[in-house]
């Protein structure tokens, strides 16, 4: 009976190690799998800011686009038609293009996934005040009238309307001899 009872109390304490053992494994895989996360929202952090960047340089270089941010008011306004948009009046090509973004819409739809991050969270909210919200997206056809783009801001692939996607080089900023025509 004694060695019964040994048997039972040892099984415990191996049982109450391997407990110990599994739980410290669990915490150590959870430790790494974050450090881990926090790197990826590290780098897509930068890879989202250059991405915003480069929009906004691309957006104050070119007359185009600049008329288009600013949806078209101003002295510098250029007739919509003139404006190079894919699925419009070029051709939708698997490639980079400026997302402009309406004060209205957020610059990621708020039902797409995003990192958790304040900082991604808040590129699912519309920007409000008088701005818009512009980024350098890859683009492919979705259907019709729609566009499915992948952004460094967005871990998923998210849909926007052709009308918000325009040419990164827009043939109405050139003159004749291929010179900047304006800024």
């Amino acid at each position: 009976m004694k060695g019964l009872i040994a048997f039972v109390i040892q099984q415990k304490i191996l049982m109450a190690i391997l407990a110990i053992g599994v739980a410290s494994l669990s915490f150590q895989m959870w430790k790494y799998q974050d450090e881990q996360y926090q790197k990826l929202l590290a780098n897509q952090k930068v890879l989202c800011e250059k991405s915003l960047k480069d929009a906004d340089d691309l957006i104050f270089k070119s007359r185009t686009l600049y008329s288009a941010f600013n949806s078209g008011n101003g002295s510098h306004a250029i007739p919509k038609d003139k404006i190079q948009q894919p699925g419009i009046n070029t051709q939708l090509q698997k490639k980079s293009y400026v997302l402009i973004r309406t004060k209205k819409h957020p610059l990621i739809p708020n039902n797409t996934p995003h990192y958790k991050s304040t900082y991604f969270e808040s590129y699912s909210k519309p920007p409000g005040g008088e701005t818009n919200v512009d980024a350098i997206v890859t683009a492919e056809p979705l259907n019709d009238f729609e566009a499915l783009v992948t952004s460094p801001c967005s871990p998923k692939p998210f849909p926007v309307f052709f009308e918000d996607l325009y040419e990164i080089t827009q043939k109405h900023d050139f003159t004749a001899d291929g010179n900047l025509s304006w800024r």
